[in-house]
């Protein structure tokens, strides 16, 4: 849920009216379609009825981590579309790993917000498909805590030592660290990754680390396990709904702004089928029942009216002037990426996560 500089959406998509979708010219020869993601997040409503329309049957294959997705693709894994972080598509065009989309083939591509073309992790939109989009905070609870939480910089407080959860990954706990040190989250200087390197050391006795499969943290923050709980929109309101005491919290530093893509595999033999998928998911009320069911912004505006007034005008779905503040994580350059990566095996040898 993360280019060479980060980015900052300043406004809310606004709604269009309109709702009609276009078919493919192409039909698909196959009989099976193949798509991996993280757990939960393409409704098994929504690959059902993909199913019941074109007689394809889809398989989704849950990964726990995008970077094993990518590895999993070097080895040639038998995936014909990716749900993919926006960060790692340069990477994954570089290698020559990627199929040039066929836009014949996915006309409804046109619903897609003029504010998601052409962006610079994908020049032309020649490789990717914007799915959704959102932004990480903290989700908390209130009511279970001393004192209020509005800032990445309080996660420090060793009160709160067994009390933080999250999907503990190398670039969401640098992000967080970064942003909390008033820097960056892109930042090339090796001097403040150092810093930041030690300032995880720090942090990582107050997390508990969340099974990568869990689609959610809902349940945890409703019944209490943990009163803070790194996540997004869907996580925050799907707590909500169940304890009205969860709350959002957009830190005072800024969100860290994400985008996630659609990305169809060179080595797919099923092009097509993949091609044919997307614009399925493109369609206004396919995109808006996607947001409808697992409260994640879409990028499709002409499926903004088409969603539930709740979470179209939802804060937490579609933010505001906070966007301002919100910075862009994209994958770092080879060599920093390896410096990075060398800090956080170095934390991992001395720190240990719940």
């Amino acid at each position: 849920m993360y280019r060479a500089t980060f980015i900052i959406l300043p406004i809310i998509l606004a709604a269009c009216s309109g709702g009609s979708f276009v078919s493919p010219p192409v039909t698909p020869t196959a009989t099976k379609l193949v798509i991996a993601g993280w757990a939960g997040y393409v409704p098994q409503t929504i690959l059902d009825a993909f199913s019941a329309e074109t007689g394809i049957a889809v398989e989704y294959v849950i990964y726990e981590e995008q970077s094993a997705a990518i590895a999993q693709l070097r080895a040639g894994a038998d995936y014909d579309l990716v749900v993919m972080g926006s960060s790692f598509v340069p990477r994954l065009i570089g290698d020559g790993l990627l199929a040039p989309l066929d836009y014949g083939q996915i006309p409804n591509h046109r619903n897609i917000s003029i504010n998601f073309h052409d962006l610079s992790y994908d020049p032309g939109n020649r490789y990717s498909v914007v799915y959704q989009w959102g932004v990480g905070g903290l989700i908390v609870r209130p009511d279970l805590l001393d004192r209020p939480i509005t800032r990445w910089a309080d996660l420090w407080d060793p009160a709160l030592a067994g009390k933080i959860a999250m999907w503990v990954t190398e670039e969401d706990l640098f992000a967080i660290t970064l942003k909390a040190m008033g820097q960056p989250v892109n930042t090339t200087d090796r001097s403040v990754l150092a810093e930041a390197a030690e300032r995880i050391s720090t942090l990582l006795p107050n997390i508990v680390a969340l099974d990568p499969i869990m689609p959610n943290a809902a349940d945890l923050l409703a019944n209490g396990t943990y009163p803070i709980v790194y996540g997004w929109s869907f996580d925050a309101i799907a707590g909500h709904a169940l304890n009205p005491a969860v709350a959002f919290v957009f830190p005072e530093e800024g969100p860290i702004f994400w985008i996630d893509t659609l990305i169809v595999p060179k080595a797919s033999t099923r092009q097509a089928a993949a091609f044919q998928f997307i614009n399925f998911v493109l369609r206004p009320e396919i995109s808006a029942q996607i947001t409808n069911e697992i409260y994640v912004a879409t990028a499709n505006e002409r499926a903004m009216s088409l969603i539930d007034p709740a979470l179209r005008d939802h804060p937490w779905i579609f933010p505001g002037r906070i966007m301002l503040k919100a910075e862009y994580l994209s994958e770092p350059p080879v060599d920093i990426k390896a410096y990075r990566h060398q800090l956080w095996e170095q934390i991992a040898t001395t720190q240990r996560v719940r």
